[in-house]
């Protein structure tokens, strides 16, 4: 999700104008990892398109390793402290989460989600991360536990229609979720973009037993493709 940095090369014999561009290349990486958890915004505009029945490929690593292994450490240093510090079980959640280590984020969501069960981001989040692992039913089961605290969580209910699509090939059960979403959120910010989505998946079936399509749901085009990036959009505050 992030940008890797780029060194620049200086000129042979500037002795000066190296170690001033040094400090200044570590100032920046200093800045860079105090303000990712203070100022940053998730989401990325350049995730790749997803065909149906597979989760989105994974990106680079959005912060260095040695400014991830520096905020690891401190955050496991916290919680050895103090193993209930919610907030921490979260952040290192996060931070695993933001580096494409799914696997990892999960372990400490769901040490987060022991101390508060009804905490419906990290459990989305949690979802999230199980489906980028190609987990779709864990994902699924997760988005339920979600909608059992909040059922027209807007964030869930997207994600969950996304799963059911692009996992599941299920469009009645994506549809159901995106009509729910936009029965129970009329303020929804991407309410115009959601209807194109639910549009593009065609009418709805007249019944459970109705197959009149004459092509695969896998071999069909998924709306929604270009949108994966809300999925890895926490609701965070």
């Amino acid at each position: 999700m992030g940008k890797q940095n780029k060194s620049a090369v200086a000129p042979a014999g500037k002795d000066s104008a190296v170690n001033l561009m040094f400090v200044g290349v570590i100032c920046l990486a200093v800045g860079l990892g105090i303000g990712y958890y203070f100022g940053k915004t998730a989401g990325s505009s350049d995730l790749p398109t997803v065909t149906a029945g597979q989760p989105p490929s994974s990106q680079a690593p959005i912060m260095d390793p040695a400014t991830f292994l520096q905020n690891e450490a401190s955050f496991k240093s916290i919680i050895n402290s103090n193993p209930r510090d919610v907030n921490a079980l979260i952040q290192l959640g996060n931070l695993y989460y933001d580096n494409n280590k799914y696997s990892d984020a999960v372990q400490w969501y769901g040490k987060a989600l022991e101390i508060d069960p009804n905490n419906i981001s990290v459990r989305t989040d949690m979802g999230t991360c199980y489906w980028s692992m190609g987990q779709a039913d864990a994902a699924i089961a997760e988005f339920q536990k979600s909608l059992l605290v909040n059922p027209t969580h807007p964030q869930t209910l997207f994600n969950l229609g996304i799963v059911y699509l692009h996992g599941k090939n299920d469009m009645g059960e994506a549809r159901k979720a995106w009509e729910k979403l936009l029965a129970a959120n009329p303020d929804y910010p991407d309410r115009a973009r959601l209807q194109q989505m639910l549009a593009s998946l065609g009418a709805p079936a007249a019944g459970p037993a109705t197959t009149t399509t004459t092509a695969s749901p896998v071999e069909q085009k998924k709306p929604g493709a270009s949108n994966m990036d809300d999925l890895f959009n926490r609701m965070k505050k």
